[in-house]
Order: C-alpha cells, then structure tokens, then sequence
C-alpha cells in the first residue's frame, strides 16, 4: 500500500507498532483485557500539521486495559528510538499510580516484561491458599544488571528541579 505524500512517514514507527502488538499479546496471555489507544491526532494537509482529537484526553498511553481479576486499569505508554515522554504523559502516569493503577513505560519488550515481572504481576491471582513462606518454583528476577525498580519512581517533567 503506497503511504498518502500528505502523512508524515516519520510519525509511523514500525518498531513501536510492532513493541505494542507484542506486548498487546503478553498482557492479553496473562489475563488482561488491553487494547492499543489510537492518540494519533488528526492531519491537517492544508496547514501540514497533526492536531488532537477534540473527545481524546492528551497525555493517554498508548496501550491501556485493566486486569480481569480484579479490574485494576492498566497504562504502557511506548517510547521507541528518541521518543520521550511528554508532560501531559508524566501527568498521566503519575495519576494514573496515585489511583492504585498499574502504569509503565516501555522503551522495549524486554524491559517492559522485566519490569512487570519483577512487580509479579505475571502470576494469575488465585484463591487458594499456599504457603507463603514457600520459594516460588519459577525465577522471581532475571540475571543481570536491571534498569528497573519494584514499583515504578515517580515520573518527572523534564525542566524538573528534582531530577
């Protein structure tokens, strides 16, 4: 299919689609209702630009669901290349954990699953009982150097005094 000379190509990247179409399936294996939240905005040919979508809320990650055990919501914003976060992002993020969601940024698939493993978030929640004291039969954390935390810091702005 021959792209529309109006669409920046730039803004189809083909390694985050493909990102989110893996980590779609991940979430979706472990009992997650998620789907990939169109924040594409609109193109304006005559003017060359994109702008938001007057019923979308900015700052929305890209990928958004809630578990089904329990209907916890659920954010992975999808940074690829030198794509960063943007304020209306970190605002969302951040108020997206203050409400006891589960909100990510994934820069690739690998450190999406670390770091959402690493927070067991990949165990199906069960109501039988087990002993806790038990080690679990499964590895609770990958060898290696990890840029990952057990629960995610704070998002900050980037003019942010406190980073």
């Amino acid at each position: 299919m021959k792209p529309d000379t109006q669409t920046p190509l730039e803004l189809y990247d083909p390694k985050a689609d493909e990102m989110t179409a893996h980590i779609l399936g991940y979430l979706r294996a472990r009992g997650y209702v998620v789907w990939a939240q169109d924040n594409r905005g609109r193109y304006n040919p005559k003017t060359g630009r994109w702008y938001p979508h007057p019923n979308n809320r900015v700052g929305v990650p890209d990928i958004i669901g809630y578990r089904r055990s329990d209907a916890r919501f659920i954010g992975v914003e999808v940074k690829a290349g030198k794509d960063q976060l943007s304020n209306h992002q970190i605002d969302f993020l951040n108020e997206l954990k203050e409400c006891t969601g589960l909100p990510f940024v994934a820069c690739s698939f690998a450190q999406f699953v670390q770091s959402f493993e690493r927070r067991s978030l990949h165990l199906v929640a069960s109501n039988a009982t087990h002993d806790a004291t038990a080690p679990p039969p499964y590895p609770t954390s990958l060898p290696g150097h990890t840029t990952t935390h057990d629960e995610p810091a704070s998002y900050h702005h980037a003019r942010d005094s406190r980073i």
